[in-house]
């Protein structure tokens, strides 16, 4: 059967490369750690954005998805979902929420990860949700071109108990022993959970809740502020270029966890370093920027078209109400030209 020795990680040695990122991380927590007190309403804003954010981003992975309209209505809780992919939309949306508000009170374990995985499929009403799978699965990579391919053979049914129950109190007694940096031990507790793929259904978004989970419980709560799940959809092919490397000789307890921790190290240090630069906004000499010179500001150094959603998601020192009044504005000044039409409308800025 499969070991997790969290002592040593098969022989880890950290590389320079991921040995940067881990500093980088360090420094931007730390440049980060007081914008709780100072932007405590900016932040606000930042987490409803996230959580839509994260929401759409790890479902769509998935092959799950719906309108932009129905999402922001179901997760304000203002439509009941009315097909599959919205049941299953609505429990993520669910079980986010309860890592939010509650993740100081959810230890690593076995009866955690079946309660937020039954509660992940709460409104789809299948029986095997909150049970692990009791067939034989694969695990298969879906790539942007619309092909799939089978990535790994993850162990068989009947072993999965077990394997979860070693796995987290493997991990547990190396966050407290600090083995290796808790940052290292999350990415190994992710790639092994997801190797496992315990659950008939739903294993790349449970990976993606327990990375939340494991990072807000060691310190690091970034993914509060910044959807990490959407720097995953951003960059999926990588994603899964990284979990089938380390994948290699995983049942032989021979398998190298480098290439999927500095993946993962690397979505942590994109997701510190956008939040600083969306609080740069709102920093001195910025601060006393008008909603409609941020707009330009922003759009120049863009330099590309941007949805009314993401200019929001990029200014969270203004309303969604202010930023489109003064797309109207600015619009109707000719200093910004619309693209597009209807929902797909984006803005730039027009050159003369």
């Amino acid at each position: 059967m499969k070991k997790f020795d969290y002592q040593l990680l098969n022989d880890l040695l950290l590389d320079t490369k991921v040995v940067s990122k881990l500093t980088t991380i360090y420094q931007l927590r730390g440049e980060t750690s007081s914008y709780q007190i100072d932007y405590h309403e900016e932040l606000k804003k930042l987490v409803a954005v996230a959580k839509i954010q994260s929401t759409d981003s790890s479902n769509r992975i998935e092959g799950i998805f719906t309108s932009d309209s129905r999402l922001n209505k179901i997760m304000s809780n203002k439509v009941e979902p009315h097909n599959r992919d919205e049941q299953e939309i609505a429990g993520y949306r669910d079980v986010l929420g309860l890592i939010h508000e509650n993740y100081r009170y959810m230890p690593i374990s076995r009866n955690t990860i079946l309660s937020m995985h039954n509660m992940l499929f709460k409104y789809s009403g299948d029986s095997w949700g909150g049970k692990f799978k009791d067939i034989n699965n694969k695990i298969v990579a879906k790539y942007s071109d619309g092909h799939e391919e089978v990535r790994f053979n993850p162990p068989d049914a009947f072993l999965v108990p077990e394997l979860i129950e070693n796995l987290c109190s493997s991990y547990n007694d190396a966050v407290k022993e600090e083995t290796f940096s808790p940052l290292i031990l999350s990415a190994a507790f992710v790639f092994d959970f997801v190797s496992i793929h315990p659950f008939r259904d739903g294993n790349g978004r449970m990976s993606r809740l327990l990375m939340l989970l494991t990072m807000y419980q060691l310190g690091f709560e970034v993914g509060k502020y910044i959807s990490l799940e959407k720097i995953i959809e951003d960059s999926k092919e990588s994603y899964y270029e990284a979990l089938a490397a380390s994948s290699v000789d995983w049942n032989e307890n021979k398998n190298n966890y480098l290439p999927f921790i500095d993946y993962y190290l690397g979505i942590v240090v994109k997701a510190y370093r956008e939040l600083i630069e969306r609080m740069g906004l709102v920093h001195n000499p910025q601060k006393q920027l008008s909603a409609e010179k941020l707009i330009l500001k922003i759009l120049q150094q863009n330099l590309k078209p941007m949805s009314r959603a993401e200019l929001v998601e990029q200014i969270p020192r203004y309303s969604q109400t202010t930023i489109q009044r003064n797309l109207k504005k600015l619009k109707d000044e000719n200093k910004i030209q619309m693209i597009g039409k209807g929902r797909n409308v984006k803005y730039i800025l027009r050159h003369s």
